[in-house]
C-alpha cells in the first residue's frame, strides 16, 4: 500500500508538516471543502447531457497547449516562436493579448536600475516612457507584444536616463532626483 492508497496516511502526513502551524479545524475544513468539490466534478461528469456535450465539442477533448521556442537563427539573434493553441481571441483573427516581461528593478545609492527580458525585439520597437514614479515599457511588435508598468522606488531624473539592449535584454537606468 503506497501513501497515495491510504487517506489516513495523507492526513497524518499532512499535520505532521503543517500541524505546528495551522489548527485542527482547517484540515477538517480543508478535507470536506474538497470531498464536495470532487462529489460535485462527479455528478457533473457522470451527467449524460453533460457528457454528451463534452464528446462533441473536439475542444473539449484535446489538452491545451502553450509555450515558446527559443533557438538562435544563423545571424546570431535569438528566435522565439510561440506554439501550441491559439487563445480565444488569436483564433477569431484579434491580436494576442500583452505578454509581461520578466522585470528586476535595482535601486543603487544615486540610480535606478531597471533589467527587462525582451527576447527577439529590434531596439526601434521598444518604447520606455517615465511619468511620476511610473516607469513604462510598451513593444511595438504583433509576435511578442510585452508591456510592463513598473512603480519605481523613488523619484527620477527622466531627461537623463539612458537605455541599452543587448542580446535580448534591456537596461534602462534612472538617477534618482
Amino acid at each position: 500500500m503506497s501513501w497515495d492508497d491510504d487517506p489516513d496516511e495523507r492526513r497524518k502526513a499532512f499535520r505532521r508538516w503543517f500541524g505546528d502551524f495551522l489548527p485542527e479545524s482547517i484540515f477538517k475544513d480543508l478535507e470536506e471543502m474538497l470531498e464536495r468539490m470532487m462529489s460535485q466534478i462527479d455528478r457533473d461528469l457522470l451527467d449524460p447531457d453533460t457528457l454528451n456535450e463534452i464528446m462533441r465539442d473536439p475542444r473539449s477533448t484535446k489538452p491545451f497547449v502553450f509555450g515558446f521556442s527559443m533557438r538562435v537563427g544563423p545571424d546570431g539573434k535569438p528566435i522565439i516562436e510561440r506554439f501550441g493553441d491559439p487563445t480565444p481571441k488569436e483564433a477569431h483573427g484579434e491580436l494576442p493579448p500583452p505578454i509581461e516581461p520578466l522585470v528586476d528593478v535595482f535601486e543603487e545609492k544615486n540610480e535606478i536600475i531597471i533589467v527587462a527580458d525582451l527576447p527577439g525585439v529590434e531596439k526601434d520597437e521598444i518604447r520606455v516612457r517615465v511619468k511620476g514614479q511610473t516607469l513604462t515599457i510598451h513593444v511595438d511588435n504583433p509576435e511578442r507584444p510585452y508591456h510592463k508598468v513598473i512603480q519605481l522606488p523613488a523619484r527620477v531624473a527622466r531627461e537623463e536616463a539612458t537605455s541599452s539592449l543587448r542580446n535580448g535584454v534591456l537596461e534602462v537606468r534612472l538617477k534618482k532626483a
